[in-house]
């Protein structure tokens, strides 16, 4: 299990300028073929819709483009959410993911996707462990018959995952499902009751129900808040960073899931909000660090 509770010493020199992007999906071939580039712009029009500028890096967008805004903003990592097939957001599995890994392990790492419904889940978030994913993307929400995430037929992948000790990264909130039930942050606290032992990643942060999911944060120290593109700039702002401040400094997560956010006025943001150093430097790489690389000396860094 991973300590919630206490920062790796190695971070503590890491610097408020150095990044791990906890989520991004850039113009890469394990993207490309997936709704967020292959209609860009609606997906232009919701980063407008979300208060951000959309600014000339991303209306020509490319790998190189990207990497070096990257550099150029001391982002050091990026995690590639693998996405299972669906017919809502598009997804090509696990190869395409772990082939970009591949191509830049020392930039790109992955977290490998598992099907809601998996026939034999313990060998396939094995086999993900086998290949060097730093966690497990579930998103019953989006499958073919949607699922809420509390569902007790999905409840033999989540087992896996905390019995192999991989993160998970649990979809919860903005348009997780056919509608808002699936963004429920109760449901999602019933899987962090189910399983105590399993870190769980709360991807886009229970949006709009932003008090509620905070408060499943604050009784759940098994929880990790990564409200990604809806935080910050939408409703809600002040009650992450408020939680951000306090019970959940040790485990908020710094996620840009480029292209939803431009990548300088998101850093930018972080940098405004006139958090201490040690702060900052937590939720922009600490935490991140000591949740998907805490076997790995270094990593992240």
């Amino acid at each position: 299990m991973v300590d919630t509770a206490t920062p790796a010493k190695s971070d503590s020199g890491a610097g408020t300028d150095t990044i791990i992007d906890a989520r991004a999906c850039p113009p890469i071939p394990a993207f490309l073929q997936d709704r967020t580039w292959t209609r860009f712009a609606g997906t232009l029009d919701g980063v407008r819709s979300r208060g951000w500028t959309v600014d000339g890096a991303m209306n020509s967008p490319d790998v190189s483009t990207y990497l070096d805004e990257c550099k150029r903003l001391g982002i050091t990592r990026a995690g590639l959410t693998a996405r299972v097939p669906n017919d809502v957001w598009g997804g090509r599995g696990n190869v395409p993911v772990f082939e970009a890994v591949a191509q830049r392990p020392e930039f790109f790492f992955a977290y490998g996707a598992v099907d809601a419904l998996a026939a034999d889940p313990g060998a396939a978030v094995q086999q993900l462990k086998d290949r060097g994913v730093r966690g497990v993307v579930v998103e019953p929400g989006l499958a073919h018959t949607a699922l809420h995430i509390d569902d007790r037929r999905v409840d033999p992948v989540y087992d896996a995952c905390q019995s192999i000790g991989l993160p998970l990264l649990l979809m919860g909130g903005g348009e997780t499902g056919p509608d808002l039930s699936y963004s429920d942050p109760l449901r999602h606290e019933q899987v962090a009751i189910r399983f105590p032992r399993l870190q769980i990643v709360y991807m886009h942060g229970g949006w709009p129900f932003v008090q509620a999911a905070l408060g499943v944060a604050f009784r759940r120290p098994n929880v990790w808040m990564m409200p990604d593109v809806y935080f910050p700039g939408l409703p809600g702002e002040q009650d992450y960073l408020l939680a951000m401040r306090t019970y959940l400094q040790d485990r908020f997560l710094f996620a840009s899931n480029y292209p939803y956010c431009p990548l300088t006025q998101i850093v930018e943001r972080y940098h405004g909000f006139g958090l201490p150093d040690d702060l900052l430097t937590k939720v922009l790489h600490g935490n991140a660090r000591r949740l998907f690389f805490a076997d790995a000396d270094g990593a992240g860094r």
